[in-house]
């Protein structure tokens, strides 16, 4: 049921890492079969794996071919994991430092 005081919940924000990774157990595929099959080294998947890298547009693709995974679906769960990062580093900053550089309205201006 919808109500105000109903707080929302943060779940667990998941990158194209974490889909790879459930696929490739499923399938029992090891980095290096991954890897040659999308023609990148087994070091960039392993890099990918571990959210050392994020996957591009080209490799999104491959990974669609030989996966079956919806590039887009993958680059929208990297894109989301670092802007949750990216926020939770904010939040960070933010805590320690006060910034005058937010847009405030003065009380002597009027519309």
């Amino acid at each position: 049921m919808l109500h105000r005081e109903n707080k929302i919940r943060q779940y667990h924000t998941s990158s194209a890492a974490d889909l790879m990774k459930e696929t490739m157990e499923f399938y029992q595929i090891t980095q290096t079969d991954l890897a040659d099959r999308l023609g990148v080294s087994q070091k960039n998947i392993s890099d990918i794996l571990k959210r050392k890298r994020f996957i591009n547009e080209v490799l999104a693709l491959r990974i669609e071919t030989v996966m079956g995974i919806s590039s887009q679906l993958l680059l929208n769960l990297d894109v989301n994991f670092k802007l949750h990062q990216a926020k939770q580093l904010a939040d960070e900053d933010q805590a320690q430092h006060h910034s005058d550089k937010f847009l405030k309205r003065y009380d002597w201006v009027t519309a």
